[in-house]
């Protein structure tokens, strides 16, 4: 191969590769997964802007219309992209797309302009940050969108049930009252007994019991609301009777009168007894000190 046809087939190997760099060059990388900083110069002439009011619901797909300016000078084929693996775009569920300017999918007609929305389902709560980049040729800019993603708002009210009231005897037991509310978010209870709590605490989504054993007659209210983690309430009252007469255990004190004055005969009955007791000892005291005198006596005869 002389030296002539050897040049020239430099010269087009050179010509080829600058060839393929400048074309490669020209695209703002729209099927990578890096951003495109990393290849292009970012450069503030470059602009981008959202309508993103910064909340998202967990399950709940949104739209995010993105837009991208450059300057009307350098760069060519100009693109808008969004693309997994970018800050936080993998927690949310998208389709990885690449819009270039004056394209079908660009809604903005004018030249050096890209306006395109782009819909996100978010998959998890949390404080997260979606990342868009544009980029031409020559340099990118990129934009990071807050998106607090928040949990499904609790709107809906647990159910529960309304068991029959209860009516029972004075003397008997073994009386309950039983809800069985369901809420798929439970939190909290509260048993009123005729306006007053007797009985409040956490709720799982369990049954919820109460004793109603050991009142007197009567009419009694209870009163259960039960409360979700989104505040939402229901109640239910249950009416508890209880019939019959509790047995009495009162003693009486028979009443006796003196002079016109009424005397407890059981109190009249201690004074006597506490006089008697000191006329005999009294008595006795007496006869022992008269034996004792007469035999001193007798002795002092003899």
């Amino acid at each position: 191969m002389n030296r002539t046809i050897r040049s020239k087939l430099v010269l087009i190997g050179i010509f080829a590769l600058t060839l393929f760099l400048v074309t490669s060059s020209t695209f703002a990388e729209p099927d990578y997964t890096t951003e495109c900083g990393s290849c292009h110069s970012v450069s503030s002439a470059y602009t981008m802007s959202s309508n993103s009011t910064g909340t998202a619901l967990i399950g709940e797909s949104f739209t995010l219309r993105i837009n991208a300016t450059k300057p009307s000078v350098g760069g060519t084929n100009f693109y808008l992209s969004v693309q997994a693996g970018w800050a936080d775009n993998d927690y949310f569920a998208f389709t990885p797309e690449s819009i270039q300017d004056n394209s079908g999918e660009d809604l903005t007609p004018a030249n050096f302009i890209i306006t395109h929305d782009f819909t996100f389902t978010p998959e998890s709560v949390g404080n997260y940050t979606i990342r868009a980049w544009c980029a031409t040729s020559s340099a990118s800019q990129f934009i990071d969108i807050p998106i607090d993603v928040a949990d499904v708002p609790d709107v809906i009210a647990p159910i529960l049930d309304n068991p029959s009231d209860i009516e029972y005897d004075v003397l008997t037991t073994g009386h309950n009252i039983t809800w069985t509310p369901y809420d798929e978010h439970p939190s909290r209870f509260t048993i009123w007994l005729n306006g007053v709590v007797v009985l409040s605490g956490g709720w799982d989504g369990q049954p919820i019991m109460i004793n109603v054993d050991y009142l007197s007659p009567g009419t009694y209210e209870y009163n259960l609301t039960v409360v979700d983690v989104g505040g939402n309430t229901v109640s239910d009252v249950v009416i508890v009777t209880v019939t019959g007469e509790l047995p009495t255990t009162t003693t009486t004190t028979p009443i006796t009168t003196t002079g016109g004055n009424p005397v407890p005969t059981d109190n009249n009955d201690e004074v006597l007894t506490t006089a008697s007791f000191s006329l005999i000892l009294l008595v006795t005291v007496g006869i022992v000190g008269i034996l004792s005198f007469l035999l001193i006596l007798e002795r002092w005869r003899s």
